[in-house]
């Protein structure tokens, strides 16, 4: 699609543009324009809401491994300790391998919620122009 050009009314055309940016909502000054010759442009520039994560955690699934165990323990003769009457048991054990299975899960966060912001602006006399929000604005007097 081409640009179209719209010829200019006899001694009309476009007198002033005026652009800015406001931070919040509230009232911008402006110079004078004559409000029934003019228009407000308003592009928001701000969002609401939150962004909240989430994600599926995977199961994590492994192996113990086999091995061995050794434990030590005294076993008492009846006969004082200086007379050599005493003896020590070595126990061996053997693991086997297990196999270790945790679940899966979900990791969250809240809900999404997030929108971006529809900011308005209008004129409401001759050098204020209202906004609604932040914004950057445009605008526009015609001869």
């Amino acid at each position: 699609m081409g640009v179209a050009n719209v010829p200019s009314a006899a001694g009309g055309g476009i007198k002033l543009v005026q652009r800015g940016s406001a931070a919040s909502s509230g009232n911008v000054t402006i110079t004078a324009v004559d409000i029934n010759k003019s228009f407000v442009t308003v592009f928001g520039t701000a969002s609401s809401g939150t962004v909240a994560a989430s994600a599926t955690v995977p199961a994590l699934n492994g192996n113990k491994a086999a091995g061995n165990i050794v434990a030590f323990g005294v076993t008492y003769q009846g006969r004082p300790a200086n007379s050599g009457g005493n003896s020590f048991t070595i126990n061996n054990w053997t693991s086997s391998a297990d196999a270790i299975a945790l679940n899966s899960g979900n990791l969250s966060g809240g809900s999404n919620n997030l929108v971006a912001a529809i900011v308005q602006g209008f004129l409401a006399n001759s050098t204020t122009l209202t906004v609604s929000g932040a914004c950057r604005f445009e605008v526009v007097e015609f001869a």
